[in-house]
């Protein structure tokens, strides 16, 4: 039987998506990445009680 070698001890670095990552950092300095407060029907974080009810609000004409 042979032996193989595997090179699962090295991370290999995956394809960099560009728009994710600036997504991110975007949702991130606005606070809507561990923001203290949430929006009760999409669970979006905000840093702000007020954004965080305006989130899904549904106005009506």
């Amino acid at each position: 039987m042979k032996q193989e070698t595997h090179d699962d001890d090295f991370l290999k670095k995956g394809k960099n998506y560009v728009k994710f990552h600036r997504l991110l950092a975007k949702a991130e300095a606005d606070g809507r990445l561990d923001g203290k407060f949430r929006c009760p029907v999409c669970g979006m974080r905000y840093l702000s009680e007020k954004l965080a009810d305006d989130c899904c609000r549904i106005i009506s004409d």
